[in-house]
């Protein structure tokens, strides 16, 4: 027996093999899809849930809080852009909105308090902000911004 005899025996052995993997694959069934439907009595059996209506119970809106808010989160994205500059004077509307929303609020008879540590917390912030630490600062921003949305929101 050649070498020539023995690689034409693998290729043949190979090609019958080949021959019965695909013959295998012709003669597997296809996939059934089976559909099942249920009784009309199951159906009507499950009734429809009814809808919830709920009223929110918000607070009043503040213009000079919402403004003091919106100018206290772009200082928060000045700082984590690394611009200091732009940040204090972000802050500076924001100190400027709070006062505003603070005098506002004391003609009404409303809490003051969280406003006032606000206020107290800004200059805070913008020491932190001179001193460079832009991390810090911007953390103290964002408990600040958090404690405001709490603290200033709640009824007397």
């Amino acid at each position: 027996m050649t070498a020539g005899h023995a690689l034409l025996g693998v290729a043949l052995l190979l090609l019958l093999a080949g021959a019965g993997y695909l013959l295998a694959r012709v003669r597997r069934p296809a996939h059934v899809v089976e559909t099942v439907t249920t009784g009309a009595r199951a159906a009507t059996a499950a009734a429809a849930p009814s809808p919830v209506y709920f009223a929110p119970q918000l607070p009043a809106r503040d213009a000079e809080l919402e403004q003091a808010g919106d100018r206290i989160a772009e200082a928060e994205v000045y700082l984590k852009k690394r611009q200091g500059a732009a940040a204090l004077a972000a802050l500076t509307r924001a100190r400027h909105a709070a006062s505003r929303a603070l005098e506002s609020r004391q003609r009404a008879g409303a809490r003051r308090d969280a406003l006032a540590a606000a206020l107290k917390e800004l200059d805070t912030v913008e020491h932190t902000i001179e001193r460079g630490a832009y991390k810090e600062a911007r953390r103290q921003l964002v408990a600040l911004d958090k404690s405001l949305d709490e603290g200033v929101n709640r009824e007397p």
